[in-house]
């Protein structure tokens, strides 16, 4: 979207450029006014047009109505009279280099919406910068498209919970976070499904899900909001406990294996094998913490069944 309005205003920026040039005040020329027009057909957008001196010659757009700003508090100000300190200080380098020939890009929030920013040379036919452009435009609803599709790309679709990928994520930043410190404690829980076969073979594969989104809530409700719980796949969980140490990590597990009974449809034998693994210093991966885990809970189904 901000390459075409960019690409739809360089005319503007054209017409804009000589009256730069001719170093004074004119009433808005028949030119001027269809550059406005042209970037208030952009919804959420804004041009501003500024010289050599960094003072602004024109803006326009809708979007500054948006972030607070009318064209004759901007016209006629210089980047750190017409922004606050904040916003200039991020402006103002832009600025120079688009007079020195240097394109940038780079997202800014004003207020609550995100605008990303455009900042480049208006040269003149001969090819000379007589002065330079902003074109912004408002991206907040397309950034929060892109959060929610990320968001579902990373739950499980059933149970709702964090998937595979999003573990193995949270995962490796916390490993990393602690190759970086040496207090960083925590353990890994492996949860793993006894009996749920015979769930889907006696009730049907429609029970069987509503156990397995029964056990999601049950293994959330017995965590830390902190806390990260993932469906690996089939009838596996695996739940991130920061900052937990073995005998923290164990009486979750047994909340956890707790819960996970008393969830089971009623008639049917079932529960929950949870392993533990520690998240120890050194440069494991996520995957070898999860293998070490798995194998701790074929450790405990072992025991059950003994």
């Amino acid at each position: 979207m901000v390459v075409a309005l960019v690409a739809a205003l360089a005319l503007c920026a054209g017409f804009a450029a000589g009256r730069l040039r001719a170093r004074r005040r004119r009433s808005p020329s028949q030119r001027d006014a269809l550059c406005r027009l042209a970037a208030e057909a952009f919804p959420g957008g804004v041009l501003l047009l500024f010289d050599r001196r960094l003072r602004h010659a024109l803006a326009t757009g809708r979007g500054l109505k948006a972030i607070g700003l009318s064209p004759r508090e901007v016209e006629g100000r210089t980047v750190r009279e017409a922004f606050p300190a904040e916003v200039g200080a991020v402006f103002e380098p832009a600025y120079r280099g688009a007079l020195e020939g240097r394109e940038s890009a780079f997202e800014l929030p004003h207020g609550d919406r995100d605008h990303l920013h455009k900042v480049v040379p208006v040269r003149d036919r001969s090819g000379a910068i007589v002065a330079g452009m902003v074109v912004a435009q408002d991206i907040t609803d397309r950034k929060t498209r892109e959060h929610r599709l990320k968001e579902w790309a990373s739950r499980d679709g059933l149970t709702g919970l964090w998937n595979r990928d999003r573990l193995v994520q949270e995962l490796d930043r916390f490993l990393e976070e602690g190759r970086r410190r040496d207090d960083r404690a925590g353990s890994l829980l492996f949860v793993d499904l006894d009996g749920f076969k015979s769930v889907n073979d006696t009730l049907g594969h429609a029970a069987g899900d509503d156990l397995l989104r029964s056990v999601a809530r049950a293994i959330e409700a017995r965590v830390r909001y902190t806390d990260t719980v993932a469906r690996l796949g089939g009838d596996e969980f695996a739940v991130l406990l920061p900052g937990a140490e073995a005998a923290q990590a164990e009486r979750v597990a047994e909340k956890i294996a707790a819960a996970v009974e008393s969830a089971w449809p009623p008639g049917l034998r079932g529960g929950a094998s949870v392993g533990v693994a520690l998240l120890e210093r050194g440069s494991r991966t996520a995957a070898d913490v999860l293998s070490t885990a798995d194998r701790a809970m074929y450790a405990v189904k072992w025991r059950r069944a003994s």
